[in-house]
């Protein structure tokens, strides 16, 4: 079960950091002292410093289709300004952009379901 601010007892200057913040640096989106993920992207239980139940948010795939969307908007423009002004062969493309598309698709998967996150949080609260 979701729990509000009031129930665990969070004071408002606690809460008052930048949604920025909390997104990029993956913060509790309750207490915003601590990262709410275990590992890359594998979200822990409960927040150890306020007890908030991270976990409970249902979150689907939103993250990784909001990273796979940008993701291929950056690259198809990419592609399209590097072929316009270079034409270079098809081997020059894969070699370019398959590892662009890795690293851009892993970087942001995590600030966008640290963004779900604190989103769904304060749809709750």
């Amino acid at each position: 079960m979701v729990q509000s601010t009031k129930e665990l007892g969070i004071s408002s200057k606690q809460k008052k950091a930048s949604l920025f913040k909390k997104v990029i640096y993956g913060l509790c989106p309750n207490c915003a002292s601590t990262s709410i993920f275990k590992y890359y992207i594998k979200l822990l239980i409960k927040c150890p410093k306020c007890g908030y139940e991270i976990n409970t948010h249902k979150i689907g795939d939103g993250a990784a289709w909001f990273s796979m969307l940008l993701t291929s908007i950056l690259v198809a423009i990419g592609a399209l300004v590097l072929e316009v002004n270079f034409q270079p062969k098809l081997w020059v493309h894969v070699i370019t952009w398959f590892p662009i598309i890795i690293v851009l698709s892993v970087a942001i998967l995590r600030p966008f379901k640290a963004l779900l996150i604190c989103i769904s949080t304060e749809k709750n609260n």
